[in-house]
């Protein structure tokens, strides 16, 4: 088997993991045909250049199963013309792909991709940027709003120098969101940013049951994600890396939130494991969501030759 042939039965026992994800009851018989246009306009092994890395894909359920989100993401040389492609079956407006193209063009992404999320009774999609930027560079894009001196002020006070993540979305009420790595050199002082982030943006810090949980994460980073709509912090979360589902259980338990027994079959229907955890908190409602890597080998997939020499 040649190694664009391992690649290529990678890559679709990954299509099928994503898939498995998407038989949630919450999940309308409609929205199949937008997931399944996301999922094709993705780009396969032969659309990207031969020193090209893979797709990276992560799928996201909320703990009471009643969010779900998909995303993938790699280099723009297999990325830009498939989601180009994708945007105009979105019938996407003209301001929107002025907006793709203008902050395109003033960050020159390395990392980009599309993703899609339903939530709400709507389907929901989008772009984002998986590659560091200056937040110099990153300031000049966001308009003269409250948001927008919240987040300079917040990043200034806390000497942040760049962002980690920019996510758009398109359409109706479209709203924009940056990821900040929580700076220090400990858990306690990046948990401490977090939770004073929170202050900062909600007007309540984290509950202390939550730090209790978050400083307990066997890695310490953890980061902010901050969402803007209208002008206005439409939303804040606090990003960890994974954790069992013992210690997912914990965490809901601290937040008070619901965590559906069903989330583990979820997590094993991935055929991966949870990759990261956020707790968000949007006005007067908060959620759990879990970010889950999907494995690259399918149910009874055997285990993969090495490539012939011959091939």
């Amino acid at each position: 088997m040649s190694s664009l042939e391992v690649a290529l039965q990678r890559a679709l026992a990954v299509r099928l993991n994503l898939i498995s994800l998407t038989q949630l009851p919450f999940v309308e018989e409609w929205m199949d045909i937008h997931l399944d246009r996301w999922l094709e306009h993705n780009p396969m092994p032969p659309d990207l250049p031969p020193d090209a890395s893979e797709v990276t894909y992560l799928a996201m359920v909320g703990t009471e199963l009643q969010r779900l989100w998909m995303g993938a993401w790699g280099d723009p040389r297999g990325f830009v013309p498939r989601m180009a492609d994708y945007f105009k079956l979105c019938n996407i407006a003209k301001s929107d792909a002025a907006v793709l193209d203008q902050i395109g063009e003033h960050l020159e992404p390395t990392v980009v991709g599309s993703w899609i999320g339903v939530w709400g009774g709507k389907v929901t999609t989008g772009w984002h940027f998986w590659d560091q930027h200056p937040w110099a560079a990153v300031e000049g894009m966001f308009g003269t709003h409250e948001a927008k001196y919240q987040l300079k002020k917040f990043v200034e006070d806390h000497a942040i120098e760049h962002i980690d993540r920019f996510t758009q979305s398109i359409g109706d009420a479209s709203y924009s969101e940056v990821e900040l790595a929580m700076p220090g050199d400990t858990a306690a002082a990046q948990v401490a940013a977090l939770s004073q982030g929170f202050a900062h943006f909600t007007g309540a810090p984290l509950e202390p049951a939550l730090v209790e949980r978050l400083l307990a994460v066997a890695s310490p980073q953890v980061s902010l994600a901050v969402r803007i709509r209208g002008g206005k912090i439409a939303r804040v979360g606090a990003l960890a890396p994974g954790l069992s589902l013992a210690e997912l259980e914990a965490m809901c338990t601290a937040a008070k939130l619901t965590l559906d027994p069903k989330l583990g079959k979820l997590v094993d229907a991935s055929r991966g494991g949870i990759a990261r955890v956020e707790y968000g908190r949007a006005g007067e409602r908060a959620g759990i969501d879990v970010y889950l890597e999907p494995g690259d080998k399918a149910p009874g997939m055997p285990e993969t030759p090495a490539p012939s020499a011959a091939n």
